[in-house]
């Protein structure tokens, strides 16, 4: 993986807990992208925040340089599932709760933080 060593660590703990439905993480990067087979100018989405858990993600990849996964990105639909990519590059926070229940917004513990990574999008 191309990243600094503290991101690899944390995106490794998130694939290996994906399974324990107790799991839930909060993922921000700067954006993702969709991929899709048929087109060569994929989608990108700005602001890219996450929740990521045994319900919401499935077949995560951790490439070289970005990651890959299938999420459900709109609770109203639970059968489209949507594979997206986040250059490393562009992660900037990754935050992890154990639960039984709803994650707690306070009990949050952090993963991975980088301010410097998070940039806002182009503007016009």
């Amino acid at each position: 993986m191309n990243c600094p060593a503290p991101l690899a660590v944390a995106l490794q703990a998130v694939a290996a807990g994906l399974s324990d439905a107790s799991n839930h993480y909060f993922l921000k990067a700067n954006y993702y992208d969709h991929v899709e087979d048929d087109d060569d100018d994929p989608a990108r989405w700005w602001l890219a925040v996450m929740w990521l858990n045994e319900e919401t993600t499935r077949n995560l990849e951790l490439g070289a340089d970005e990651l890959q996964l299938d999420v459900l990105l709109d609770g109203r639909r639970l059968t489209d599932w949507t594979r997206v990519s986040i250059p490393y590059s562009e992660v900037w926070d990754v935050l992890h709760q154990r639960t039984k229940g709803s994650p707690n917004p306070n009990g949050w513990a952090t993963l991975y933080y980088d301010h410097a990574a998070m940039r806002m999008p182009p503007v016009g």
